[in-house]
């Protein structure tokens, strides 16, 4: 806990600094482009990127090639057209799937229509073997705008602005969700768990005040009180919809597998906070649901119907939170029965998303999707600080982590306009950036995901010294701060004319405000 005097001096030192290296770290972005992401190779690993529209590190395509086509192809010649100084780019290669490394450098930002061709030793047949238009996006160069003001400033904005929210109030009231001026309580657990962590952080920023943990823990009181019944399918379980606004009314006879961990945290830090078991308990009683469905190979069904408990897709968790949940128990709070599943959801990791890169959305207002089809960078991000925190365990674990952030960096950071057209069809001129987009089915800058970015980029300088994740993390955070209104709210799309207001977007912002407004210190040596 830090006092608030101690925190807006501190911000002074961390606010808005602008590298001395700016040059240098362009030429490092740049150079880092040049190296593909975890490219494919016919029967060896799986393209990724099949829909994929834009990039920033050099993309290697699918291109199969029937054998009748060209009976001997001599190389493979790659066209790239640039809309952006209508030039070609062209090189040639041994196989139709190599990246683009090679031309990679001089293509201008813009759209980019590829082609490639199978050439006979005789150079006289020239056939099609794929072709592919998407977005090259610019890699990370700064200087960037800096912050309206500290992120000390945005921090006390922010929180008064939440406990002086109608609905918030409310709990201190009653003692229940006020769904007509907050609609989306219609996602409880996600939303009624963002009351409480919110009102931990302003208690942090505003200690002794009694109301903030009132609300808190009757927003608690109030999860517990709704869950899944004892003897249901899954018991104890937390309400993931309520009522029937916007898609819990679509969602509502189901249970998202990956939302209750997040509650079970939400729930040991609030014991952290008060010494109050019957949230430990609460949390344990979670964690033994999820030990009782666990799948033979390690993780759970993204959804399952409430009532059976029996799945309603056959696409599975990433079960990088779960894991996080079931070995804090285990490890911190002393519960070893959770270890062995915890191990089980994180070999599941190792086994599958690591090597396929389907880091598929997991999302409880979106359906669940088939492999690739709605990529997004969450659980990557999770993971790639899960590996860094242990890269003492195995040298690999920090390379795998690099190449996770980059491939949310390519996929879902843009740096500057990547003129491209959202989901809604407004184009990204019209966006605040620098941001970071959500996942291919809501392609548009989110306040949570810069957060979520943010966090990543400054955990990564924390641990490996490299200075350009300290200066991505605070570009974002700059970013977070000049996106809030003056009244502390902070919206969640970056884009005009979006309303709906998420809190839990908000108060992770938070959150990532206050991770690198408190990351003092000198890092570890490179």
């Amino acid at each position: 806990m830090k006092p608030l005097l101690f925190v807006l001096l501190y911000s002074a030192f961390v606010f808005g600094q602008v590298s001395e290296t700016d040059d240098a770290l362009c030429r490092q972005a740049r150079q880092e482009t040049l190296h593909p992401i975890r490219p494919g190779r016919p029967g060896v690993r799986p393209f990724w990127n099949e829909k994929a529209i834009m990039f920033k590190y050099a993309p290697a395509f699918d291109n199969p090639v029937s054998s009748w086509i060209v009976a001997d192809p001599d190389f493979y010649r790659y066209t790239a057209f640039s809309y952006s100084d209508k030039k070609e780019y062209v090189f040639t290669a041994q196989t139709p799937f190599e990246a683009l490394s090679p031309i990679w450098e001089n293509l201008p930002a813009g759209r980019i229509d590829l082609k490639v061709e199978a050439v006979s030793a005789d150079g006289l047949d020239r056939v099609l073997a794929g072709q592919h238009s998407f977005t090259k996006t610019a890699a990370f160069c700064p200087p960037y705008p800096p912050a309206r003001h500290s992120y000390s400033e945005a921090l006390v904005k922010g929180l008064r602005f939440l406990i002086l929210q109608p609905h918030i109030r409310h709990w201190y009231e009653q003692g229940l969700p006020d769904h007509k001026t907050h609609p989306l309580y219609c996602y409880p657990a996600k939303e009624i768990g963002s009351v409480i962590d919110g009102m931990l952080l302003y208690e942090t920023y505003f200690p002794g005040n009694d109301s903030a943990l009132v609300i808190a823990r009757r927003a608690a009181d109030y999860i517990l009180a709704t869950a899944e019944p004892a003897g249901a399918a899954l018991e104890f379980f937390p309400q993931i919809y309520e009522g029937t606004n916007l898609q819990a009314g679509r969602f509502g006879s189901e249970m998202i597998m990956v939302e209750p961990a997040v509650t079970g945290k939400t729930l040991l830090r609030l014991y952290d906070r008060t010494g109050l078991e019957k949230y430990l308990q609460a949390a344990g009683r979670i964690a033994e649901t999820y030990r009782r469905t666990q799948l033979t190979t390690g993780t759970w069904p993204l959804r399952l119907n409430r009532e059976k408990g029996q799945p309603v897709t056959d696409v599975l968790c990433i079960p990088t939170g779960i894991y996080e949940f079931l070995n804090l128990l285990a490890e911190k709070y002393d519960q070893p029965q959770f270890r062995l599943a915890a191990k089980s959801a994180l070999n599941w990791i190792w086994q599958n998303p690591v090597q396929t890169f389907d880091w598929t959305g997991q999302f409880e207002d979106v359906a669940a999707a088939a492999p690739y089809q709605n990529l997004t960078k969450y659980e990557a991000a999770w993971f790639a600080r899960y590996l860094l925190a242990h890269k003492q365990q195995d040298q690999s674990y920090q390379p795998l982590a690099v190449e996770l952030m980059a491939f949310c960096e390519d996929q879902f950071v843009v740096w500057e306009n990547p003129g491209i057209y959202d989901n809604w069809n407004n184009y990204s001129g019209r966006w605040q950036t620098p941001a970071v987009l959500e996942q291919y089915q809501c392609y548009v800058p989110i306040d949570a995901s810069s957060a979520e970015m943010a966090v990543t980029f400054f955990e990564a300088w924390e641990q490996t010294g490299q200075g350009i994740y300290r200066e991505k993390a605070l570009t974002l955070a700059n970013s977070i701060v000049t996106a809030q209104d003056e009244n502390g709210r902070i919206p969640t799309f970056w884009v005009p004319g979006f309303s709906e207001f998420w809190q839990n977007c908000m108060v992770s912002s938070l959150y990532a405000l206050h991770k690198v407004n408190s990351g003092k210190g000198s890092a570890p040596q490179k």
